[in-house]
């Protein structure tokens, strides 16, 4: 008779704990943490310097055909300016190119390609110096 008092007892003990470990958030006035934000795609490479049109296009290969043009157009447009003399920063393109990829990968892809096209456009539109002729700035 022993053993079966001791037994209910401890299963008593047993459940009441389960029962405060269960409320222990509840007790303590602490709030269970908001779940956790949905990933992001993921992070653009980050090639070495100095940049080159391949490594352009390859931070971002994950968007369309015209955003992968646009890339490789930005980095013509530093090539033009390092053939004039001018300063360039292939740092910041890469930077620019990463922040570009990043943005545009959450959107719809037809956002994405639309923004890239206008950027395409407007690039386009912009004079060639003679001594860029052979790059694809057109």
């Amino acid at each position: 008779m022993h053993i079966v008092k001791t037994s209910a007892i401890l299963a008593v003990i047993l459940a009441g704990a389960c029962s405060l470990a269960a409320c222990d958030e509840s007790a303590t006035g602490k709030e269970a943490p908001p779940p956790a934000a949905p990933a992001g795609p993921p992070p653009p490479p980050t090639p070495e310097l100095p940049m080159t049109g391949a490594k352009a296009r390859q931070i971002v290969n994950m968007l369309s055909t015209t955003c992968i043009q646009m890339a490789s157009l930005k980095m013509d447009m530093v090539t033009c300016d390092e053939r004039q003399n001018k300063p360039t920063d292939h740092e910041a393109l890469r930077t620019e190119l990463r922040n570009l990829s990043w943005n545009l990968q959450k959107l719809p892809s037809d956002e994405a390609t639309a923004r890239c096209a206008a950027e395409l456009e407007a690039m386009r539109a912009r004079p060639k110096p003679a001594v860029c002729a052979d790059l694809g700035i057109s």
